[in-house]
């Protein structure tokens, strides 16, 4: 009498080492080029938001000096959270409802300060701490585009008037050149009256 032993059909086998090695390396792959891929979209989101904040802490803060022919010298983003002038998902708040800060998207402080550029307090300058580099670049190029505001007298690294518009790629990326973890900063200079 013959003994059989078993013999495994192909069917009945498991992965080989090897198999599985490849098989986690090719999800990882997939899964670096989602994560590359909702990271871009991500930066381009926030990038985007926070035009629209921009905008919109702009017509309301000249909206509150309408009847006015300059900023108040005081002008501070706290107390244009107070005055509603922010929008409520800048705005940090205590325990207790307290607003004690303005942040933007990357959870740098967001200031503003009132600027002269052609006579005493006429202007007013929104800026923006520790913005990544590629927003910064993106930021600057889009708010000094064709379709910017015409009350935009200076985009830079620090309250300044005159900048020639728009902005290039180049000059956009001369301005956003700190790569370290502080970020860059990001300063627009508008008149109260465009």
């Amino acid at each position: 009498m013959q003994k059989r032993g078993k013999t495994r059909g192909r069917g009945d086998r498991g992965f080989t080492l090897t198999e599985a090695a490849i098989v986690i390396g090719i999800v990882g792959i997939v899964l670096g080029a989602v994560w590359i891929g909702a990271n871009a979209v991500y930066s381009a989101m926030r990038v985007s938001s926070t035009s629209r904040e921009i905008v919109s802490i702009l017509q309301k803060t000249r909206a509150i000096h309408g009847t006015q022919s300059s900023v108040d010298p005081a002008l501070s983003a706290l107390s244009l959270a107070y005055a509603g002038v922010i929008p409520s998902d800048m705005i940090v708040t205590d325990a207790s409802g307290n607003i004690v800060a303005v942040q933007d998207v990357w959870g740098g402080a967001l200031t503003m300060a009132a600027q002269s550029v052609d006579s005493t307090n006429d202007a007013f300058s929104i800026s923006l701490a520790t913005v990544p580099t590629s927003a910064c670049i993106d930021l600057f190029v889009r708010t000094t585009g064709n379709s910017r505001d015409s009350g935009l007298v200076g985009a830079d690294n620090a309250p300044s008037a005159g900048t020639p518009f728009p902005l290039t790629l180049t000059s956009a990326a001369a301005l956003c050149g700190n790569t370290d973890v502080s970020g860059n900063n990001v300063v627009f200079t508008f008149k109260l009256r465009s």
